[in-house]
């Protein structure tokens, strides 16, 4: 790509990207194409990556970003070869990280609700001590939109995206314990753990924690790019 080409998507606000996606290029000049298995996977690989399921998801998908048939398979190949290569450098780094991360991907589901009103939020935590009242009875007495926070039963969710009070609170939980009514966005909430689910090393985290390494490994490339 010449200099006035660079220079025309720098002010189209590309420039970044280019320059980003050509280090990315620079990175992966040494390593071998993808064995015909892997391009019989790389496709349904990238499909996964972006959470299309359906053929006009996939479509709409590929609309939205111009690309053919033949750009997708490029596409797919080149973000699969970029995963390997990922893969293979940091592969000691990877199982470390996931240690230092599994408190945050550790999952849970559990029940809330949330009331305005303290002395109804009591009246509901001494119904559910007493078992006069289940959680899916009482989401049933209140309106639509009773509240600011959600309502029902929630997730599975990893314990990194949920607000820290709340993930704090979860992590010393027993599955069925239901907490007294505490304060929370101008009311009052009930929480439930219902179920815990430990994160497992599985491909899934080992492949986004790759991808989350060589997206560090390309920032640092692109500080020791000098720009034109």
């Amino acid at each position: 790509m010449d200099a006035t080409s660079l220079q025309q998507l720098a002010g189209w606000g590309y420039g970044g990207l280019v320059q980003r996606e050509l280090t990315r290029d620079r990175l992966l000049a040494g390593e071998p194409p993808l064995a015909p298995e892997q391009k019989d996977l790389a496709v349904p690989l990238l499909f996964q990556r972006y959470k299309l399921k359906t053929q006009l998801e996939v479509q709409r998908w590929m609309v939205s970003y111009g690309l053919t048939e033949a750009d997708l398979d490029l596409l797919a190949e080149r973000q699969l070869r970029w995963q390997l290569l990922c893969e293979r450098r940091f592969r000691a780094q990877i199982s470390t990280l996931f240690l230092k991360r599994k408190s945050q991907l550790d999952q849970v589901v559990y029940s809330l609700i949330w009331v305005e009103d303290e002395a109804l939020a009591q009246e509901m935590f001494l119904q559910l001590s007493e078992r006069e009242s289940s959680f899916e009875q009482l989401w049933c007495t209140l309106p639509e939109k009773a509240g600011q926070l959600p309502t029902g039963k929630c997730g599975p969710t990893p314990m990194g995206e949920l607000p820290e009070a709340l993930a704090e609170l979860l992590r010393v939980s027993q599955p069925g314990h239901v907490w007294p009514p505490r304060p929370a966005e101008g009311g009052w909430v009930l929480i439930r753990l219902d179920e815990f689910q430990p994160a497992v090393f599985s491909q899934g985290h080992r492949r986004d924690l790759a991808l989350e390494l060589g997206d560090q490994w390309l920032q640092e490339e692109l500080s020791r790019t000098p720009t034109s």
